[in-house]
């Protein structure tokens, strides 16, 4: 049997109870209550992605649906915070201006942008976000592939002309693809440490040398120059002849 409580034990334990009513939630200033949302957004779409609903948010952070609605009009609009958050804020103007100042060889500037580069998006959120945003059909890696990557992939085909090459002459499809594969490279490792989750190297100044030493060490300069040149026509017209040939023969 449980002891019987005295009075003073019944009234000690009741002042006990009221102390340890729940604290009043803080209210925020609205600038950091929509910082904080921003935030968990991000979070959110880089787990659940783009086709998860707001409402799901809205139950992770403890709050209402119509507060997310109140500091973003709606889902699209959130979404475009997201991407100027998670991309354009990522991204460093001044990269173009290394790549660019012919002052240095252009070997020490692409290993200069690409460990800053490496820096800038070797992020678990930003990886998945770009995944998500291909794989779903929205349009946020699309716009950064088409708009600052593309711009400046297009300034490193120019400076791999050397300096007899045209630097007005804007790069062909060809020398856009090789540059791609200087940036493929960092995304592929990204993709392995942050989505397979396999072994990588930390070493980012070895990662980085080691990637534009093999990718400058492969482009042979003479064959570079002809890349958008008169030897891919002549390729072409060698392709297409044996098909006049054999269609001569089969009349």
């Amino acid at each position: 049997m449980s002891k019987k409580q005295t009075p003073s034990q019944a009234k000690a334990e009741t002042g006990t109870r009221k102390t340890a009513t729940p604290r009043k939630r803080v209210r925020l200033l609205p600038q950091a209550r929509e910082r904080m949302i921003l935030d968990a957004a991000i979070d959110f779409f880089a787990e659940e992605g783009f086709g998860a609903q707001t409402r799901g948010l809205a139950d992770r952070l403890g709050v209402s649906q119509s507060l997310i609605y109140r500091y973003f009009g709606s889902k699209e609009e959130l979404i475009e915070r997201v991407y100027e958050k998670t991309f354009l804020s990522r991204w460093n103007p001044s990269w173009e201006d290394t790549i660019a100042d012919k002052s240095r060889p252009l070997r020490e500037r692409l290993k200069d942008f690409l460990r800053s580069y490496l820096i800038a998006v070797d992020d678990r959120t930003w990886i998945r976000i770009a995944m998500h945003s291909s794989l779903e059909g929205s349009n946020l890696t699309k716009r950064y592939i088409q708009g600052p990557v593309t711009q400046l992939l297009g300034q490193i085909a120019i400076e791999l002309r050397g300096t007899d090459g045209a630097a007005d002459k804007a790069p062909c499809d060809l020398e856009i693809e090789l540059a791609w594969h200087l940036h493929s490279t960092v995304i592929y490792y990204l993709i392995r440490k942050h989505i397979h989750e396999t072994p990588v190297s930390l070493d980012i100044d070895g990662i980085t040398s080691t990637i534009v030493d093999n990718f400058l060490d492969g482009v042979r300069r003479e064959k570079y120059r002809t890349l958008c040149g008169p030897q891919k026509k002549v390729a072409a017209a060698k392709t297409a002849a044996p098909r006049r040939q054999h269609a001569t023969s089969g009349r």
